[in-house]
């Protein structure tokens, strides 16, 4: 397969190849059919590091047809991983261990330890993420926020180091503290302050914040690159948006970065 880049003699900025530490891009999947998951990946799979099979989807999927997305995501050196808030109703229900033991059984690598919309206290939380490392072989992605109201940065960086510290690779914000009215750019400040900033990967908000708009997903992934560079870790991107963000990246785009 010819692998040349088109335009090749236009220099662009190189990027790291994967599997990246910094730079990430997570790929949000609603329930993409392999049919439109493979088209995806053919013309996007380099500039996407993680796929994030959202919410409870993974529950609805056949098991043959989760493992053949599964193993097509890994096939492109693309980590996927079941949405957080599915581990979250597991551990609400009392099923931790036999949510754990079937991720791992299906074919996932990694998953997410959030506490979005329960209550877990500190030790709780890392001790799930202690018990999905050690006992069932499971890479961790952390994410520390609320979905129903906002948290204190203190608190915010607390937890974010203790995920780290518990074994979590890297950490996410979500998107709805990071999003009221307006991007509050105060707050990822104050974070970035507190932990390094590729340790984190900042969720770009969605329809399920009220008053979202596709201009406020932009104007968030623009800022974060122009504040950080175009190593930030960003979360969230949608199967049409990932070349876009890639040219933002590279400064060849829409309100890329400025040459």
């Amino acid at each position: 397969m010819d692998t040349i880049k088109a335009f090749d003699q236009v220099t662009i900025p190189d990027r790291p190849a994967k599997p990246r530490q910094a730079g990430l891009t997570m790929l949000i999947d609603w329930g993409l059919g392999p049919a439109a998951q493979a088209d995806c990946l053919e013309i996007g799979a380099e500039y996407i590091d993680l796929a994030k099979i959202a919410v409870g989807i993974s529950r609805l999927l056949t098991a043959e047809l989760l493992r053949k997305k599964i193993d097509i995501y890994q096939q492109h050196q693309v980590i996927p991983f079941p949405g957080g808030q599915f581990l979250e109703y597991a551990v609400y229900h009392g099923q931790t261990e036999i949510y754990l033991a079937a991720a791992r059984d299906v074919g996932y690598r990694w998953i997410e330890v959030s506490d979005n919309v329960i209550e877990l206290t500190p030790r709780e939380k890392t001790d799930l993420i202690r018990l999905a490392r050690e006992e069932f072989g499971l890479e961790v992605l952390g994410e520390v926020g609320s979905k129903v109201e906002g948290t204190l940065p203190a608190e915010l960086i607390a937890d974010i180091q203790r995920c780290l510290e518990a074994g979590a690779w890297k950490v996410f914000v979500e998107a709805a503290e990071l999003f009221g009215s307006d991007l509050n750019e105060a707050l990822i400040e104050e974070i970035t302050r507190g932990v390094p900033v590729d340790k984190l990967i900042f969720e770009v908000p969605g329809p399920w914040i009220s008053g979202i708009r596709r201009c406020d997903q932009h104007a968030t992934r623009s800022w974060l690159a122009r504040r950080f560079g175009p190593g930030v870790n960003l979360a969230n991107v949608h199967p049409e948006d990932i070349l876009e963000v890639e040219t933002m990246r590279r400064g060849i785009g829409v309100a890329a970065l400025r040459w």
